[in-house]
C-alpha cells in the first residue's frame, strides 16, 4: 500500500512546489514587470523595454513616455547594454508600489561603461491599472 502513495506523494510535492514558485503577490508582479523592462534593454528591444510604462510616465528632466522611447532607441542603436540588478527593494501600498534599485551597467564588450554611468541607483513608482502594474515615475538617486 505504501508503494501506491509514492508516485502520488511525489506528484503532489511537485505541484505544491510549482504553486509556491508562482506567486500573485503584488511585489512579485512588480518584479516581473521590471524584469520585462530590464530584459528589453539588454536585448535591445525598445518596445519590450517600454511596454510597462504608464501613459502618464514621467522621468528625469520631464521625460515622458515618447521621449523615453526615443532616448532608449538612440542609446540601444549605439551600444548593447547589460543590466545587472544589485539591489531591488519593493514596498506596495494598495495600488501603488515604490521600488528602489541599484544597477550595474555594462557596455557592448562586457566592460564597464564610463565610471560615471557604471553604477546607478533609481527610485521607481508603479501604479496598478486594470490589473497590470505600470511604471508611472522614475528618478535617479544619484543626483543625475
Amino acid at each position: 500500500m505504501r508503494k501506491r502513495w509514492g508516485p502520488l506523494a511525489a506528484a503532489l510535492s511537485i505541484l505544491c512546489f510549482l504553486a509556491a514558485c508562482h506567486s500573485d503577490q503584488p511585489e512579485d508582479q512588480v518584479r516581473k514587470a521590471f524584469e520585462t523592462c530590464r530584459a528589453g534593454v539588454e536585448s535591445g528591444d525598445v518596445a519590450e523595454a517600454t511596454s510597462s510604462l504608464d501613459p502618464e510616465f514621467r522621468g528625469p528632466d520631464g521625460m515622458d513616455k515618447a521621449t523615453a522611447r526615443l532616448f532608449l532607441l538612440g542609446i540601444l542603436r549605439q551600444e548593447k547594454v547589460g543590466v545587472t540588478v544589485v539591489r531591488n527593494e519593493i514596498t506596495v501600498k494598495r495600488s501603488e508600489a515604490f521600488q528602489e534599485v541599484d544597477l550595474l551597467l555594462t557596455g557592448r564588450s562586457g566592460s564597464l561603461l564610463p565610471q560615471d554611468a557604471s553604477h546607478r541607483s533609481f527610485w521607481l513608482l508603479w501604479r496598478k491599472a486594470r490589473g497590470d502594474w505600470k511604471l508611472l515615475e522614475i528618478q535617479s538617486l544619484d543626483g543625475r
